[in-house]
């Protein structure tokens, strides 16, 4: 994929302490009868222990794009463990409710970090014809969490009790950070210094993200009361202050205007409407299974694992499959599954075959996977790689919220449904009758989910979904581009880099591994940053060398500790570049995003070409010109 084994190093650690983490939470719902047994508690009270830990992920989430602005990759991911594996220890001690709740809470603060900075760095890292397939291997690392987590746990609750369970989770965390320390980048983001924390904003996006779960997670479970309503409804209005503010301030914690990139705000929607579909059957699927089937829980979750065991696997695959058709035949395939199998859970009843509940839940989560990563990925792809990270914030916020108000909501529809038959039906049926409206309610989210797919989500160039527009666009740019192009060695010197560019009068080049791909890009700008004492960032070169030469051996001495530096370490680590399938408005966007002259050209990730803004320039103004005559000549 065009990844130096450093990178691949880091990626690896980053994926892996997220599947910690999402190993942690599918861990615990089996524990949760033992633990009310051990603690003396009810169901009521032990349920904050997932509750609790929602609520402060989803407060954590908007403030982790400040932070990856703020802080490099090292010191939030080791901050982000730490958290987690104090949490952790917390919840292996747990001598009563009081200290295993806080342990939770701790967890979640750390957890809710590291999902979308790990999202984050996956978009930045990988070119964008790869996004699909990466995405796709974390999706493939975290789905065999929840496949395999709550086996495990009833084994080990059963050998030797909970507490053993959170002190394994703890172990593996803290071996993870060491790891981290050794691989993990510590270069903090350009302009680090320049980023502000608008505190209003972070107290309103507490209050609100906080106030608004908390309300209708207790609605979900305790019903309609006035004191809930009513926390919920300033969570509410504090939201809606809340993104107003960051609509209108200079230096905004979340940048929710990445919702008025269309694209990205369709495949959030479908997002959130999957993500309340998935939330609610976790719940209504044991009580169906256990309560209304009369099946042991060890039952249930066998049911659900070759479901969850699918998913895992399918993610890299539907990956694969989106980098080379789009987002448009996978959409329109997953939905149209989703809908008629979430259909089919509606009209169960006690007596169906445990065996076609199992194969309706395998193709629910086999359909799932064509909708979730792909379409995400086709909505981060149409960011810019500068909002990126607060792009993975907003999308795991919004799904997030989207799932826990879902599942409140058609859980207290299923409860209503079912007390208010109950006299007339009795407790099964009443239950069944409950969970089928619930079923179908998610139904109805799923259609929703199909009509928006089929309107908005379109086949569009740069995204292999059509092969003749690719081979259009393909040898288009290879008529324009040119192929003698200059590139550097990632073991290359500053110095190299210099020469390079004195002898072949060039700004900028590309950074290349053994194998001739890509892996990074250097230009003078870069190597005149590292020389300026400035903390400002200037686009003209000449500027930034007149604001250092003020102090003429505080200068040299730079410039001679430069010139022996490797390249890979001075310039951007990841490829600036465009696709060979791509059209000239992503070519265009590609070059004004970065202020370049030119930009390498790939082709399976290895440079084929170099492509100017004069020869876009020229080609544009002939071809306009070419058409005015024939017009004319029409005429």
């Amino acid at each position: 994929m065009g990844l130096t084994r450093k990178q691949w190093f880091m990626l690896v650690v980053l994926v892996t302490g997220s599947f910690i983490t999402w190993l942690n939470q599918t861990i615990v719902t089996p524990a949760l009868p033992s633990m009310m047994t051990e603690l003396h508690v009810d169901a009521t009270l032990i349920q904050w222990l997932t509750t609790g830990f929602t609520l402060v992920n989803a407060i954590m989430i908007p403030i982790t794009a400040y932070l990856q602005d703020r802080f490099s990759v090292r010191a939030l991911f080791l901050v982000s463990m730490g958290l987690f594996s104090a949490g952790t220890l917390l919840c292996g001690w747990g001598p009563d409710f009081g200290v295993l709740l806080s342990g939770r809470l701790v967890q979640a603060a750390g957890a809710g970090i590291i999902m979308p900075m790990v999202m984050t760095v996956l978009m930045i890292t990988f070119p964008i014809e790869k996004r699909g397939m990466a995405l796709g291997i974390f999706g493939l690392v975290n789905a065999f969490a929840p496949a395999f987590g709550p086996t495990v746990s009833g084994i080990m609750i059963d050998m030797a009790g909970w507490h053993l369970m959170f002190f394994i989770i703890a172990g593996l965390s803290i071996a993870i950070m060491v790891a981290g320390i050794a691989v993990l980048s510590g270069t903090k983001p350009e302009d680090s210094k320049d980023v502000i924390l608008d505190k209003l904003s972070l107290v309103l996006s507490t209050v609100g993200f906080g106030g608004l779960l908390y309300g209708f997670s207790v609605i979900g479970s305790v019903g309609f009361q006035p004191l809930d309503m009513a926390i919920a409804a300033v969570g509410f209005v504090c939201l809606i202050f809340f993104f107003r503010r960051q609509l209108r301030i200079d230096h905004p914690m979340l940048r929710v205007d990445v919702l008025k990139n269309r694209k990205f705000l369709v495949a959030t929607i479908i997002g959130m409407l999957c993500q309340a579909a998935l939330l609610v059957t976790g719940i209504l699927m044991p009580i169906y299974i256990q309560t209304l089937c009369g099946y042991p829980a060890t039952v249930s979750g066998l049911v659900l694992m070759p479901g969850a065991i699918v998913m895992g696997a399918m993610n890299p695959i539907a990956g694969k499959l989106f980098d080379k058709h789009g987002p448009r035949a996978l959409g329109l395939i997953g939905m149209t599954l989703m809908t008629i199998t979430t259909f089919g859970f509606s009209i169960l009843t006690t007596t169906t075959s445990i065996i076609y509940v199992t194969c309706l839940y395998v193709v629910r989560m086999f359909a799932m996977t064509l909708v979730n990563m792909p379409i995400t990925t086709w909505g981060m792809n149409a960011l810019d790689n500068k909002v990126i990270n607060h792009g993975t914030s907003v999308n795991n916020t919004l799904r997030m919220v989207a799932g826990s108000l879902g599942t409140a909501l058609i859980v207290s529809l299923s409860t209503a449904v079912t007390n208010a038959a109950t006299p007339d039906m009795g407790t099964i049926e009443a239950t069944m009758l409950g969970n089928n409206v619930a079923f179908f309610v998610c139904t109805i989210l799923c259609v929703i989910g199909l009509v928006v797919t089929i309107v908005t989500v379109k086949p569009v160039a740069g995204e292999s979904a059509v092969k003749d527009t690719d081979d259009t666009h393909k040898n288009l740019l290879s008529s324009i581009m040119k192929t003698d192009v200059f590139t550097l060695h990632e073991e290359a010197t500053v110095e190299d880099a210099i020469r390079l560019f004195t002898e072949k009068k060039i700004s900028a080049a590309p950074v290349v591994n053994d194998e001739g791909e890509a892996v990074g890009f250097l230009s003078d700008g870069d190597i005149l940053r590292r020389l300026s004492r400035q903390a400002n960032s200037f686009i003209d070169p000449i500027v930034m060398i007149l604001r250092t030469v003020n102090d003429e051996q505080d200068y040299h001495d730079k410039l001679e500790d430069l010139m022996g530096r490797k390249v890979r370490d001075i310039g951007v680590n990841r490829t600036i570049g465009v696709d060979i399938h791509d059209d000239l408005a992503e070519v265009c966007r590609v070059l004004s995003e970065n202020h370049l002259k030119k930009v390498p050209v790939l082709e399976d990730g290895k440079i084929v070409g170099v492509i100017n803004r004069s020869d876009i320039t020229q080609h544009t103004m002939n071809e306009y010109l070419k058409r005015r005559s024939e017009a004319a000549s029409v005429s």
